[in-house]
């Protein structure tokens, strides 16, 4: 197998995940979650990017942090994902947190500081230079991302896109869409069928390749080529513990399948194998499942 590598560019946090009874939670006394608090990097592309390499692919990785002690603690984490540093800048004076509470059925409820990520621009010659020996890039859609976005397509990458719980084409969104070859999102707060957004974004948008995942129902592709259109159904294969970064860890399934060369109707299989394995444990990139693992379960659900 021929290691491709890729460029991801987005966020980078340090998650605080914290175990809670039930949602809501009381106002009261103080509650006790005894080893139930854990610290972990995470963030869309964070949580992709680690997926990826957890795959055994090259990941230039691209972010941002603060200059400040929490930044010392995410750069050791990043490094234990054996992804390199060199392209994270430290260009803010504080690091962006999340803190995951997660019920007893792995629901959560993140609450999200992203500091100063609307206000960013990614140098853009430093952005080139990441993504210059690399055929695909993938960004998530923190304002900043959206002039990379732009700029790789420019440059003729296949450019990939995580725009998450989508609701309709806006403008926040707009340019991620016309910037990208694979659209990929969530059907959980979508106006209107997938299907009739599948047609809109080939049609209008141009783009090649679109996903939508529907969490315990599956999920959906359309490949523009041959005006397809797929359903498959989701694989259960453990106890849900923590969902936190579901939607990024089939990103990151499918992502690598098409960095193999599968086909995108297998991409899709391997992205909800490996969601459906990341969410047995809790943390977004905590116990990602890696090659062998993930070899193991495409032999036992699908051959």
């Amino acid at each position: 197998m021929e290691n491709k590598s890729i460029a991801i560019f987005g966020d980078l946090n340090l998650d605080t995940s914290v175990n809670v009874c039930d949602f809501p939670i009381n106002v009261g006394d103080t509650l006790f979650s005894v080893d139930g608090i854990i610290d972990f990097i995470g963030g869309a592309a964070t949580n992709v990017a680690c997926g990826v390499r957890a795959l055994g692919h090259d990941v230039n990785f691209a972010s941002v942090v603060g200059r400040d002690p929490l930044a010392e603690i995410v750069f050791n984490q990043v490094n234990n994902f054996h992804l390199s540093t060199k392209n994270i800048r430290k260009d803010w004076p504080v690091t962006s947190r999340t803190i995951v509470l997660i019920d007893q059925q792995g629901n959560r409820q993140c609450i999200n500081d992203p500091k100063l990520a609307n206000n960013y621009t990614y140098p853009e010659q430093e952005a080139f230079e990441v993504m210059s020996n690399c055929e695909f890039v993938f960004t998530s859609t923190q304002n900043w991302c959206r002039h990379v976005a732009t700029q790789a397509k420019a440059l003729g990458k296949t450019v990939a896109v995580d725009v998450q719980a989508l609701v309709d084409i806006d403008n926040y969104h707009r340019s991620f869409i016309q910037a990208a070859d694979i659209v990929i999102l969530s059907s959980e707060r979508l106006a209107k069928h997938s299907h009739e957004l599948i047609h809109q974004l080939w049609y209008e948008f141009d783009v090649e390749v679109v996903v939508v995942t529907h969490g315990e129902g599956g999920a959906t592709i359309g490949m523009r080529s041959d005006e397809s259109i797929e359903w498959e159904p989701a694989f259960n294969t453990g106890a849900v513990v923590d969902k936190t970064g579901a939607g990024d860890a089939f990103v990151a399934g499918f992502i690598s399948a098409v960095l193999e060369e599968k086909t995108y109707r297998q991409a899709l299989t391997h992205g909800q194998l490996f969601a459906s394995s990341a969410i047995t444990t809790k943390g977004s990139t905590n116990g990602l499942p890696n090659r062998a693992e993930i070899d193991m379960l495409y032999t036992q659900y699908c051959a």
